[in-house]
């Protein structure tokens, strides 16, 4: 059971703990997915150059904005979803709460909201 692999779906993959999980996600041999805004002239180089890297990588990138619609679609892909978007992100999260229960594939934990803050807290 431990060696089994999953679709993982990581919000905030681009930013400073996001990155790490899924290069871990990744390097575990996950089927990895990552939510990111899409990319347009502003975005930075090095945002960029971390995307390139993660498709070489293997993992797969989906562009969208934290619309309910789009998070819906995207959860259904997926077994298990990771949120590391930032504190200031806090309200986009109960978006993603709300696909995910209304999607249904996914099991919610009671310690979704105790683990982010325990994460925050303590970085």
């Amino acid at each position: 059971m431990a060696s089994e692999k999953s679709k993982i779906l990581v919000f905030g993959g681009t930013g400073y703990i996001g990155k790490y999980m899924v290069k871990a996600s990744i390097s575990l041999g996950h089927q990895t997915f990552v939510y990111s805004r899409p990319i347009n002239h502003k975005t930075s180089p090095s945002k960029i150059q971390l995307c390139q890297e993660f498709v070489s990588m293997g993992a797969t990138l989906i562009h969208g904005e934290l619309k309910y619609d789009q998070i819906a679609t995207t959860i259904k892909k997926v077994y298990i979803v990771i949120s590391t978007l930032a504190y200031l992100q806090v309200l986009d999260q109960l978006k993603i709460i709300d696909a995910i229960k209304t999607v249904g594939n996914i099991k919610v934990r009671n310690t979704f909201f105790k683990i982010f803050y325990v994460a925050y807290f303590v970085s």
